[in-house]
């Protein structure tokens, strides 16, 4: 009977129904067992919502946290919570805080950078526009609310001379309405934020930035904890790239952003509001320049000895365990690879001329499409005839120097020259219409709003079709900021940042230089080794800001002291050297050093204390004591610490 029953179900037709049948049971189950978990974590954020953590809420929202197999619960600041206290007790696995982060990883707490958000931090003071304190000094007396974690405002103050006994410090509300009010004469705020409030007022206001006196931090730091890192790697590495494909797409798509922030986040600003930050953010972030999360440890490092001048550091606290860097190896390769794109897009523009050169010899081209390149190339263009006259001007040329094409076309084009360049500028075209070559060359123009620009110019000669007349096609770009930064970048490798004096590795290069320049002319040299007598007591008594202070003195009498074919660099600490050109004799070069200690002996005011400061000096004479340059070195450096045991002062 059994038998029976069962032998229709082993059928063939039979077979393939059961089998169906399992899977279409076994198969969801399945399904539902394979799907990868989530990584649940957390973000504390450092304030409310708004547009300044956009990357975070475009990670979370374009699904950039899910791609890479992440959960993220992203939580808002209330009052009394502290950002980086929530991660470091484990509440939070990730948070967004200020530079203090180094202060924090000097204090025990685990801390580990894994990008900066924005390269200049948005914080200033802000005073009213009819306060009548319209100059950072004029706040002696007044009444000043500063917000917890602004050191960098601290900074600024006593870099323009402040005590905290200057002003009246008082907590700081997070009302805009006590500046208002007249309840304090200056606020601390975020240029991206409470200023648009002050706009939509009409109140004029007052903006300090410490950018003002060179102390320049980041700001809007994301970061975890060294638990997280050595735990959880894998997790921390996705959180980042993806929270930086974010930033990306939300600086990007800024409007998009800012009408996700307004329906699903918050709408405690309005629309406009958001769309202000986002402007703003954008001078901050540089996202044309700089890709979000760019850190450098030159620059932490520049924080961190903020951070000692205001005495809360130790001097040479190491910033790298700090900052987070997943693969420097291909870090490098990234900037090779970024190299590449550039030399590339140069070559690109070299064809846009090319290309333009051959359509204006040969027109094979329509007009109108001619005129679409010349006008929508991506850098500027001026076309002008044998008398230098403008003939043409596109629009980047417009965006650039800020006159439209109806107010110069038929003008001169030293128009966008200052007086001081024109003879050079002249002599350039003069060249380019008689040699018939490409001139390559650097000069300031001027823009119509007066500011004063420096541009890389090619300037191409080309004919008319019959030949008769001569033309100059100018090609510029804006390079004013990139030369600045060459310029910071050499300073910063070549000159002391206390004194402004060369450093070590400059006066020393400066003395091999000086040395091969007196061989070769037979000539003598004086190397003078400087060393301050009983600075550490000052260091010890009136404290190492009193001690800066000193050893900027020094630096300035000695510089004003020497002629100008002399050098004077600091070799570290309380040492200088001095490089003394034909010196002629070791009589002379002992009467100069005499003059240098007599010099610097005068009284110093520190503190509202006067000091007397000594130095002791030795002497070496090339090629008198010693030819080689090491030698040299040490000999003056024995000479002057012969000095100081005679003087007792060792």
């Amino acid at each position: 009977m059994i038998q029976l029953i069962m032998r229709p179900l082993l059928t063939q037709k039979g077979i393939i129904n059961i089998v169906i049948s399992c899977l279409c049971v076994a198969l969801p189950a399945w399904a539902v067992s394979a799907t990868p978990q989530l990584d649940s974590v957390t973000l504390q954020l450092k304030w409310k919502h708004q547009f300044q953590f956009a990357g975070y809420y475009a990670a979370q929202e374009k699904g950039f946290y899910r791609d890479a197999g992440l959960d993220v619960t992203i939580i808002e600041a209330a009052p009394g919570i502290d950002s980086t206290q929530e991660v470091v007790a484990g509440r939070a696995q990730f948070g967004v805080g200020t530079s203090e982060l180094i202060l924090n990883r000097y204090r025990g707490d685990p801390v580990i950078v894994l990008g900066v958000i924005f390269q200049h931090s948005p914080l200033s003071l802000v005073t009213l526009g009819d306060s009548g304190i319209d100059h950072v000094h004029k706040l002696v007396g007044q009444k000043v609310m500063i917000e917890p974690s602004s050191a960098e405002l601290i900074a600024y103050l006593y870099q323009e001379g402040f005590t905290q006994k200057a002003f009246v410090m008082e907590h700081h509300s997070f009302d805009l309405s006590d500046l208002l009010n007249g309840n304090t004469a200056a606020m601390s705020v975020y240029a991206t934020d409470e200023l648009y409030e002050l706009q939509q007022l009409g109140r004029t206001y007052n903006q300090f930035s410490p950018r003002m006196s060179g102390i320049d931090f980041y700001g809007d730091n994301f970061f975890t904890v060294n638990s997280q890192l050595e735990q959880h790697p894998q997790r921390v590495k996705a959180f980042r790239e993806a929270t930086l494909r974010g930033w990306r797409y939300a600086m990007q798509h800024s409007d998009e952003i800012v009408q996700l922030i307004y329906q699903k986040y918050s709408q405690r600003h309005s629309m406009a509001h958001l769309q202000f930050e986002a402007k703003a953010m954008l001078d901050l972030m540089r996202p044309d320049l700089i890709d979000p999360g760019y850190m450098n440890v030159g620059r932490w490092q520049h924080i961190a000895q903020t951070y000692h001048y205001l005495g809360i550091l130790p001097e040479h606290f190491d910033v790298t365990k700090l900052l987070y860097i997943p693969n420097p190896d291909l870090d490098l390769e990234k900037l090779r690879v970024t190299l590449y794109y550039a030399a590339a897009i140069l070559l690109v523009f070299a064809l846009v001329i090319l290309v333009l050169f051959y359509f204006y010899r040969r027109v094979t081209i329509s007009e109108a499409k001619l005129n679409t390149m010349f006008h929508h190339a991506p850098l500027v263009l001026i076309i002008l005839n044998d008398k230098n006259h403008i003939l043409n001007w596109n629009f980047e040329a417009e965006k650039t120097f800020l006159w439209t094409a109806v107010e110069v076309i038929g003008k001169n084009v030293s128009l966008i020259v200052p007086a001081s360049e024109r003879e050079s500028v002249q002599n350039v075209f003069a060249t380019v219409h008689r040699e018939q070559q490409v001139v390559h060359h650097e000069n300031f123009n001027v823009k119509k709003d007066g500011q004063e620009i420096l541009c890389e110019w090619i300037n191409a000669p080309f004919k008319s079709q019959s030949e008769k007349s001569n033309f100059i096609i100018c090609m510029a770009r804006d390079v004013t900021e990139k030369r600045a930064l060459e310029k910071n970048l050499e300073q910063a490798a070549h000159y002391d940042h206390l004194t402004g004096l060369p450093n070590r590795a400059l006066i020393l290069e400066q003395l091999k230089k000086a040395l091969a320049l007196a061989e070769r002319h037979q000539t003598k040299l004086a190397l003078l080794f400087f060393d301050l007598d009983g600075f550490k007591k000052v260091n010890d008594i009136l404290g190492h800001k009193a001690g800066d202070l000193l050893l900027q003195f020094v630096a300035k009498r000695l510089l004003q002291s020497i002629r100008e074919m002399d050098y004077v660099g600091r070799l570290g600490g309380d040492e200088f050297l001095i490089i003394l050109q034909d010196i002629g004799s070791l009589e002379n070069a002992q009467e100069v050093g005499n003059k240098l200690c007599q010099y610097i002996a005068r009284p110093c005011q520190l503190n509202d204390e006067e000091i007397d400061v000594h130095a002791s000096v030795g002497i070496g004479i090339y090629p008198d004591d010693a030819i080689d340059f090491d030698a040299l070195i040490h000999h003056a450096d024995q000479k002057m610490y012969q000095t100081k045991l005679r003087n007792k002062v060792v």
